[in-house]
């Protein structure tokens, strides 16, 4: 069993679909793939896997025995796609795999499965170009999410060329997508009507402008909006309630920062704990299920602190969410607040020893004190 998770548009589909046809000569009896996005309900995995086999139920025996029995002496590969809203299903898969000793099992999830048998590959975005590198078109081609860009663009409109002229956009194109495949493909196909320094202009609003996804995709990879929906729309209320406040941040932040904006406010009908040790275990509980649902990103810093972020394209769907809402006029007010704090306790100690850590942490948290400030000045 191996499972391809990544964020929403990171390639798994794709990924999954290429692998399979490159291991069909491995397998003697088939590789077989079975589409699960349309399946809400883990009970019906197995009717989906036994009709893409074509096995039916056969006298006293459930399905799940008589596909078990099919399987058992065969050299198969089944490849599920988007098991991420049916992980209640993932033991429906070691029962097959415990039965069936030439069995081999790919999915695609946002998530892993959890299973002891599991391998998780986790699919990171492309490689991109750093950003002012002013490279030459050669060079900034050697660079995966580029390469991907100049392909589709290519397929788009077929005179498109990667050129000494264009490459310093697309290179800044890749590096504002964050490296994701399925935005940079979006993107690329806009060349029939924008060159590439028009696209990259209009990523301001980039949800707006990703979209146009082959007709023959699902509809949650034809946009960047309908991949991130789909993940927003597994979360639970208070996961999603917290996911629209973390698009208030600037680039990336500490927990500490997080369990400061993310009180619940006693505007409304819902309301969070006010014991601030219970909202402490919230907020990691929801930060881990929010990472491991891949819409936020953790990353360790030099001195082993851990910082958070969110993928750009996807904080601009979280702000949304968070401007439809109601909360963002509070939201804001709370990461001012804190910004305001974390200021003030810093500034003593500028002129000490530790100036430099401490110059670190706020030049790591500039893009929030900017925030923080227009907001200040904003409303007085």
């Amino acid at each position: 069993l191996v499972t391809l998770t990544g964020a929403g548009g990171s390639g798994k589909t794709a990924l999954a679909r290429n692998l399979a046809d490159e291991l069909r000569v491995d397998f003697a009896d088939g590789v077989f793939f079975v589409e699960l996005a349309a399946i809400k309900q883990a009970e019906l995995v197995i009717g989906e896997i036994a009709q893409v086999l074509d096995v039916k139920e056969s006298g006293e025996k459930s399905l799940t025995e008589t596909l078990q029995n099919f399987l058992r002496e065969l050299s198969v590969l089944l490849v599920l796609d988007n098991f991420e809203q049916l992980l209640s299903a993932a033991s429906l898969l070691k029962e097959l795999l415990d039965s069936a000793k030439n069995l081999k099992i790919l999915v695609t999830s946002r998530m892993p499965l959890h299973l002891k048998s599991e391998h998780e590959k986790v699919i990171s975005p492309l490689a991109i170009p750093p950003l002012k590198a002013n490279l030459t078109a050669k060079e900034s081609a050697a660079f995966s999410a580029v390469e991907l860009f100049a392909v589709r663009a290519q397929t788009a409109k077929s005179n498109f060329a990667l050129s000494d002229e264009n490459a310093s956009s697309i290179a800044e194109i890749c590096s504002k997508l964050d490296g994701l495949p399925l935005a940079i493909e979006l993107a690329a196909v806009r060349v029939k009507l924008l060159s590439p320094q028009a696209i990259l202009a209009r990523l301001e609003n980039s949800l707006n402008l990703l979209t146009g996804g082959a007709k023959d995709l699902p509809l949650r990879q034809r946009t960047m909006r309908g991949a991130i929906e789909w993940s927003y729309e597994l979360l639970e209320e208070k996961e999603k309630f917290l996911f629209r406040r973390l698009a208030i941040f600037a680039g990336s932040f500490t927990v500490e920062a997080v369990e400061s904006v993310a009180q619940k406010n006693t505007v409304g009908k819902e309301q969070w704990t006010t014991d601030n040790e219970r909202e402490k275990i919230d907020v990691f509980n929801l930060l881990d299920s929010l990472i491991y649902n891949n819409l936020l990103i953790s990353k360790e810093q030099a001195d082993g602190n851990i910082r958070l972020q969110m993928f750009e394209v996807v904080r601009e769907f979280a702000l949304e969410c968070l401007e439809t809402s109601g909360e963002q006029e509070i939201t804001r007010q709370k990461h001012a607040e804190y910004f305001l704090g974390f200021a003030e306790k810093t500034n003593p100690y500028l002129n000490l020893a530790e100036s430099a850590a401490r110059c670190n942490r706020l030049e790591d948290d500039h893009g929030n004190l900017r925030a923080a400030l227009d907001f200040l000045l904003e409303t007085e």
